[in-house]
């Protein structure tokens, strides 16, 4: 043992330590709330604050986790409460810089000369400082002790994991070792793996921003590989487009990086994750990997699945900022909340915060919790989901008025030209309040997110969408639950994530998690820290639910019910083992993947899987690429189409541009046999699809989808309530209900769903895998001819645009909405991603368009227009 450790252990052994610490934490996190408390307890002396101090002082001396979290909290709480204290101010400077917690240490300097430190503090600051220091485009940034070490080990390393607390500054780390590796190389391919749209967007804008206007490097979401383009190509791609990408192309990569790699674990989409980070790392031994995620373990063994056996980790689990954890609740008396603040050692009283305000009714304390304690800063509110969300929202801005903000102006009327008139956000936006979801159209939930870290939206109301990935931290957090959607429980590490977002690194150096009624949860997952365990889905499904996959192996795939949380991933997990014993690597990939099971269930898989294959009797190219479609299914179109070629119908299988005439019928057709054959499911649910679907690749924008919608919803509500009427005209006692009147974000919400879920999700995979079956039955059927008539329908679906112009300048980094308004302006819909550049750089005036402020700013943003004046 270290002489620091021996004395940290004598020191914090003390008697007096506890009832000091205690009563500084108390004392800070009392402090950092906005909001006057009644504090119950007394902050430390001066004398008993600089012997805290003093102990800090040894205890970032050690490598003990706990010590060195202990001298964070120290020197900031010493920070937000001394005062003028000038001794406690360069003391707790002092220990920042030994902890190598530069942001922190920049956001409490005070301007002017530091008269009070010392020239040896002053240089060990300096030395210390830059010795941590980087080049950041055309910035010099001082990195904290962890980013330097990961960032030192980036370069030479074949594959890492970087495993830290939630804006902790990982992403940024590896994108702009990626920027540096583009930049450096004449020839470099790399693919940036993440898994939402949401984060896609993020990720995308802040390379393009980085490299600049260079114009021989190409970067895009789309995956599509560009044999014609640059040398240099960056793909930013959820592991649905990776999986896209890889199928239809030998593109190998020089860099692999995945964000999020927690998600590894994640049923079906964490074996998609699984199988094309593999693909994309074996097909060249010089591939380098880099897998991040916040406070993970597991990686080592998740890395030899994923062909990367020598995986290094670069692991942090202390955050730059205090996260101060508080419960809530009503108080017996008055209109008041008794405040408690978590620690290691139990909830420690706080005080008492009175108000005018009622907080009788628990469904709006949550409300009226954040209005009270978080209008500073920024404060982000967790709702179980889209409902949930606009509710809170919605009770937020009641209390609220409209500032007369510009800025937000600008959103609502953006709101009500681009989404729909009498869409709720257009009017709260104006408030500063927001709610916030993945679903809702990607420059819509970018502005909103841009609103709130510029200051203008002061509450963002948000659902499990901001877990993961998006870097949009705040002063406080509200939380009053620890479930989503229908009561479903959280996953305790997905919970700390969000609380995570707590304090804003370089904008704060405390924040606050608000748990309200924490006190009646059925479970205390924030009592102590849990992280995420990374697992191969692939492994659990196969070792929790067998006899499911067996079963599915035996042709019995379980239908998708709203309460089987396991059938997706069941479905999945025999795909995946039918397209292995489709190319004859079964045994090997069941032995190396799933070694840790029993060797009977290992010998009953296989052999499941090789009978599942000779059965199905497709070509294993096809299943290679469309596993995640049930392989039964694929065997009924694959007959289904032959019997259609055999009736001489083979045009009416062939799909169609969607801007053409036949397009509706066309589609209407496609949709309803690939739902009927492969999902046995119901052709009307198809129909309603299809034509959603159709708009939706005809890049139709949003307010005349969502009127579309709003007027199919009239006509279904009329149908209702014109039977009703005949019910009660037979049976008078009987008790059927009218439907309410409509609800437009209702309507909006169902509609994005379905947008989302079924046609930029679910039919992008069945449509793909239309294709893939199209193709081989015209090979085979001596109709070869007819394949360069098959339209890419998929990609249309994923994209919601139809022509070559649109996807170009989506490749750009512009979102649907602006590629949707920018396609008619030029008369060329063969426009190549570079003409289409080439295009908007040279348009001398952006306003003569009258795109709308929102989508010139996006252009802007992009760097793809001239800067205004």
């Amino acid at each position: 043992m270290s002489f620091a450790q021996d004395l940290s252990d004598r020191m914090a052994g003390h008697a007096a330590f506890s009832d000091i610490l205690r009563r500084l934490e108390s004392s800070g996190a009392a402090r950092s709330i906005a909001a006057k408390i009644e504090t119950v307890t007394e902050p430390p002396s001066d004398e008993d604050l600089h012997k805290l101090l003093y102990c800090a002082g040894v205890f970032v001396q050690t490598n003990d986790l706990a010590y060195r979290r202990m001298a964070q909290s120290i020197a900031l709480n010493s920070l937000i409460i001394a005062g003028g204290d000038e001794g406690a101010y360069q003391r707790g400077r002092r220990i920042l810089t030994d902890l190598g917690n530069f942001p922190a240490l920049d956001r409490v300097r005070r301007e002017g000369a530091e008269t009070g430190a010392s020239f040896l503090d002053a240089l060990r600051r300096t030395l210390s400082r830059e010795l941590n220091t980087v080049r950041v485009g055309d910035q010099w940034i001082p990195l904290t002790d962890f980013q330097k070490d990961a960032w030192d080990e980036l370069p030479d390393a074949r594959a890492i994991a970087i495993s830290a607390p939630t804006s902790a500054g990982k992403s940024f780390l590896v994108i702009e070792h990626l920027c540096r590796q583009v930049e450096r190389a004449a020839s470099f391919h790399a693919v940036y793996v993440a898994p939402t749209r949401a984060l896609l967007s993020e990720v995308s804008a802040k390379i393009q921003r980085r490299l600049g206007e260079a114009a021989d490097v190409r970067i895009t979401t789309v995956p599509t590989q560009d044999p014609s383009g640059p040398d240099r190509q960056v793909f930013v791609l959820t592991q649905e487009r990776l999986q896209v990408l890889l199928a239809a192309s030998a593109v190998t990569f020089d860099l692999v990086v995945v964000d999020e790699a927690q998600n590894l674990s994640d049923g079906s989409r964490g074996m998609i994750l699984q199988d094309s980070v593999e693909q994309a790392v074996s097909r060249s031994g010089t591939t380098r990997l880099v897998l991040l995620a916040p406070g993970a373990r597991g990686f080592k063994a998740v890395g030899a699945l994923i062909g990367a056996p020598d995986l290094t980790v670069a692991r942090s689990e202390l955050p730059s900022v205090l996260q101060n954890r508080i419960q809530l609740r009503k108080a017996e008396v008055g209109n008041a909340l008794e405040l408690d603040l978590l620690t290691p050692d139990g909830p420690r009283r706080l005080g008492i915060y009175r108000s005018a305000r009622g907080f009788d009714v628990p469904d709006s304390r949550l409300a009226a919790a954040a209005l009270e304690l978080g209008s500073t800063g920024g404060s982000l509110v967790y709702a179980t989901g889209p409902t949930d969300a606009e509710k809170v929202a919605r009770q937020l801005s009641h209390d609220l008025k409209d500032g007369g903000n510009p800025a937000l102006a600008t959103i609502s009327d953006f709101v009500r030209k681009h989404i729909h008139p009498d869409y709720t956000l257009a009017g709260m936006i104006r408030k500063g309040v927001a709610f916030h979801y993945g679903k809702m159209p990607t420059l819509l939930r970018e502005t909103l997110e841009g609103a709130f870290r510029d200051g203008h939206v002061n509450f963002l109301v948000c659902t499990t969408t901001l877990f993961e990935g998006i870097n949009l931290p705040a002063r406080n957090v509200f939380i009053d639950t620890p479930t989503r959607g229908t009561r479903k429980p959280l996953a305790p590490a997905a919970l700390w994530n969000f609380a995570g977002r707590a304090g804003r690194m370089s904008a704060d150096i405390v924040g606050n998690v608000f748990l309200v009624d924490y006190e009646d949860w059925p479970d205390k997952p924030l009592d102590a820290f849990v992280g995420y365990e990374v697992q191969s889905a692939f492994l659990r499904t196969a070792s929790e639910v067998p006899e499911r996959l067996l079963g599915a192996l035996g042709g019995a795939m379980p239908a998708e019910l709203p309460n089987d949380d396991d059938a997706s991933r069941v479905r999945a997990a025999a795909g995946l083992l039918i397209s292995k014993a489709a190319g004859s690597e079964v045994r090997g990939y069941v032995e190396r993947t799933l070694g840790s099971l029993d060797e009977g269930l290992r010998t009953r898989l296989t052999e499941a899987s090789i009978a599942a294959n000779e059965r199905i009797g497709l070509p294993a190219t096809l299943l290679a690429t469309n596993w995640t479609v049930d392989p039964f299914g694929l065997r009924r179109l694959y007959d289904n189409m032959l019997k259609k070629v055999d009736e001489e119908k083979t045009r009416r299988l062939i799909p169609v541009n969607p801007l053409g005439k036949g397009a509706y019928k066309s589609y209407s057709s496609i949709f309803s046999r690939i739902h009927r054959e492969v999902n046995r499911g119901s052709v009307n649910f198809a129909g309603l699809v299809s034509g959603i679907a159709l708009d939706w690749m005809r890049g139709l924008p949003y307010p005349v989808m969502l009127a579309k919608a709003v007027e199919r919803q009239r006509r279904f509500d009329a149908k209702r309530i014109e039977a009703n009427r005949i019910i009660r005209e037979k049976n008078p006692a009987s008790r059927v209900q009218d439907p309410d009147e409509i609800v437009v974000d209702d309507v909006v919400r169902r509609e994005f769903d379905l947008i989302e879920d079924q046609v930029r999700f679910r039919f992008v995979q069945l449509g793909k895998a239309y294709i893939d079956i199209l193709n081989i039955v015209l090979r085979e059927t001596g109709q070869e001819g007819l394949i360069g008539d098959v339209y890419d329908f998929p990609l249309a679906l994923e994209l919601g645009i139809s022509t070559k112009s649109g996807w170009s300048f989506m490749e750009l980094g512009l979102s649907r909405i602006a590629a949707a308004a920018l396609q008619p302006e030029f008369p060329d819909s063969n426009l190549t991603p570079d003409a289409a550049r080439k295009w908007l750089a040279e348009i001398a005036d952006i306003g003569t368009l009258r795109l709308g402020p929102v989508i010139v700013d996006e252009l802007r943003r992009l760097r793809l227009v001239r800067p205004a004046g």
